[in-house]
């Protein structure tokens, strides 16, 4: 039997097809979900990464870096914050913010 994705409980009951896949339902917290859903490609965290490694090189901006991985160029904002998050001292204010240096007199 499936168990849930969200809290990994066994206590699960079929609850009908989606996308001619076999739906379920958590006992526990009424979640519903798809076994099987394979809607998140292998190649995403791969992608990510590549992003956010060109962006710290200061090789590429959110609009080239949309365009080259075929996103949108919120989102690969989006991912770079939330990888710049995870590292001690980051905001994403100070990111936007010009430098004393690039400001014309």
């Amino acid at each position: 039997m499936a168990q849930c994705k969200r809290c990994n409980s066994d206590d699960v009951v079929k609850r009908g097809f989606v996308r001619h896949k076999q739906r379920y339902q958590c006992k526990e917290y009424d979640y519903h979900f798809v076994s099987g859903d394979g809607r998140v490609k292998a190649s995403l965290p791969v992608k990510k990464a590549l992003v956010v490694i060109l962006y710290s090189l200061g090789k590429a901006s959110f609009g080239m870096l949309g365009k080259l991985f075929d996103r949108s160029r919120s989102l690969t904002y989006r991912w770079i914050v939330a990888h710049g998050e995870l590292l001690p001292g980051w905001s994403a204010i100070a990111m936007l913010q010009p430098s004393a240096g690039s400001m014309i007199k």
